[in-house]
């Protein structure tokens, strides 16, 4: 049985794949540097969970052993502002990443999934068309530089060291289980803040465009990835569909919030130098390689992620 390690897998997206990959068959290590709640899913024992830093050897060597697949899923204070230290990514996310990549070239029979971010490394685009995965990588946010450096030391190493690696390009991951103010995310912080009487701040005029995608879609992906994916390939995990931030709010989200009978405080200011107009992923790689299509439409999602948000935050203040 292929065993697959989800590195970072206790979180938001690793916690989807991981039910996805079991559904597979496959066998399934998660590896965190938090401690799995006593109730934490196993999948009928299918599920292993392994405690420690990848970026510690020996921490690291158990969390190896005996496994095919490695999923990077893991990043460390994501950093969107203005003022974030470039030097601190790299200590933070780059180089820890690099001295995996020196191992997993070390074991000729292990393949490599990096889950870099379709949001943030092809920057603006020149045309408002889906983006491609031959597009020129322009980030304009540490977060997106630091995925693009790592994808570029990934490929180097694809090239020179024979390392088997895919990496995969999600677009902006929602749905049920993705807590709200957290910096990312802003359906659940929409709606969090709402049920709790806060306003919503919109940077900008709202008419930033995002490929939204449901959480269960990027797990499904990923899984498609390395179930077929091309060792050195770059797919985009996708629906190519583009939605603003006008539309998803007024045309989504509220109208999934009516029935409780709770209202949306939209406030709007100064656009932020981080975030770009338009930014949508072209699936086609994805669909033609590996067969996966996106399966949940926005008005279905949203209404999965209102009932969660509600049920998790609808009683109780969560600042």
């Amino acid at each position: 049985m292929t065993k697959v390690l989800l590195i970072g897998g206790g979180g938001f997206i690793g916690a989807r794949l991981a039910r996805q990959c079991v559904a597979a068959g496959l066998s399934v290590r998660i590896a965190d540097v938090v401690q799995p709640a006593a109730d934490a899913d196993t999948a009928d024992g299918c599920i292993e969970y392994v405690v420690g830093d990848f970026d510690d050897s020996a921490d690291l060597e158990r969390m190896l052993d005996g496994v095919n697949v490695v999923v990077h899923l893991v990043h460390r204070a994501m950093l969107l502002g203005l003022d974030s230290s470039m030097v601190q990514e790299m200590e933070r996310n780059v180089a820890p990443t690099v001295r995996l990549f020196d191992r997993c070239v070390a074991d000729k029979r292990l393949r490599l999934i990096f889950v870099s971010s379709g949001g943030t490394v092809y920057g603006e685009p020149e045309e408002r068309t889906p983006i491609v995965e031959r597009t020129a990588l322009r980030p304009i946010s540490v977060y997106g530089t630091s995925k693009s450096m790592i994808e570029q030391v990934l490929g180097l190493y694809a090239a020179q060291r024979g390392l088997q690696a895919i990496v995969v390009r999600p677009g902006n991951a929602y749905g049920p289980g993705q807590h709200p103010f957290k910096g990312q995310g802003l359906i659940p912080t929409v709606m969090a803040s709402a049920l709790q009487g806060k306003s919503v701040t919109i940077y900008g005029d709202g008419s930033a465009v995002r490929d939204y995608i449901h959480v269960d879609d990027i797990a499904r992906g990923i899984l498609a990835a390395i179930q077929a994916g091309r060792g050195g390939e770059t797919y985009n995990i996708g629906t190519g569909l583009g939605t603003s931030i006008n539309a998803l709010i007024n045309d989504f989200i509220r109208p999934a919030m009516a029935a409780k009978g709770v209202e949306i405080d939209l406030q709007y200011a100064q656009p932020r130098g981080v975030d770009v107009a338009y930014n949508v992923l072209d699936p086609t790689r994805l669909a033609e390689q590996c067969g996966f299509r996106a399966a949940i439409d926005l008005q279905t999602g949203i209404a999965e992620t209102w009932d969660w948000i509600f049920g998790t935050y609808g009683g109780a203040d969560h600042r």
